[in-house]
């Protein structure tokens, strides 16, 4: 008659069997120790990278928000860093507005940039050819310029649309699946 102890002990040596048999079996294979070693390297990788870029902003932030806490309410327990954020919320809407407004002063230098080499390089044209332009040409130049300049960022804005379409469509897709097999 097998008891429960019996059973116990078969079970317990046929796992210890397992574990033993698919350890020697990941120890000799080849590319599940490449892999290992792998992990290992990416690992040291991120963590060297890691340390030579030091705190991301955000950590800092979170720990000058803990500090200030303890500072005006010494003893009081640490609330969540979402009730920090939370106390928090017009400094970083201010953050990110002032974040947002740099973003968009570098992508305004960066058109001034491209419109600027597009009118020497068409310049250069013109000068190879030795032909000099009106002032009226060049007003002509540049309406055409900021036309096709619209054109590339409505185009691109397309993209985008189709694109999240797309995304969309593929989400709800997977959904569908999940859901009905």
């Amino acid at each position: 008659m097998v008891t429960a102890r019996h059973f116990s002990l078969i079970f317990g040596s046929m796992s210890t069997m397992a574990l033993l048999t698919t350890g020697a079996v990941r120890a000799d294979n080849p590319s599940w120790a490449e892999q290992q070693m792998r992990n290992r390297e990416m690992t040291r990788q991120a963590l060297q990278q890691q340390a030579q870029q030091g705190r991301s902003p955000q950590v800092e932030q979170g720990e000058r928000w803990e500090q200030e806490w303890r500072q005006q309410h010494p003893g009081e327990p640490m609330p969540s860093f979402g009730a920090l954020e939370k106390m928090h919320r017009g400094e970083i809407m201010q953050n990110m507005n002032s974040g947002f407004a740099r973003m968009r002063q570098n992508r305004q230098a960066e058109l001034r940039r491209n419109r600027l080499w597009a009118r020497q390089n068409q310049e250069s044209i013109l000068a190879r050819q030795h032909i000099t332009w009106s002032s009226q040409q060049w007003a002509n130049w540049d309406r055409q310029y900021d036309q096709e300049q619209r054109q590339r960022a409505n185009e691109y804005l397309e993209g985008v649309r189709q694109a999240a379409e797309l995304d969309k469509a593929a989400r709800e897709e997977e959904e569908r699946r999940k859901y009905y097999h």
